[in-house]
């Protein structure tokens, strides 16, 4: 979980509510850069089939602007999920 939004907190508030769904976050910590007016998902490949549940849960609290199932399979996570400004 990425903090894109440039509000303090913003990906820990999100990994906090995401773990309380079940979710395995494994890291925490700032997007490349915080101009993100909505919140991104970028999924791999081989998890497309968790991309609409997670994009069901987060828009219970985000706008989801994108949500993609390309996320090169080489890295190391199944999921990245850019907070935004929403």
């Amino acid at each position: 979980v990425l903090n894109g939004s440039g509000v303090t907190g913003a990906a820990k508030k999100a990994s906090d509510f995401l773990e309380g769904l079940g979710y395995n976050v494994a890291q925490v910590g700032n997007a490349d850069n915080s101009d993100y007016s909505q919140t991104q998902i970028q999924i791999s490949s081989t998890q497309s089939k968790y991309l609409d549940l997670l994009k069901k849960d987060l828009s219970s609290s985000y706008t989801v602007g994108s949500a993609t199932s390309d996320k090169s399979a080489s890295e190391s996570a199944d999921a990245i999920v850019i907070i935004g400004k929403d």
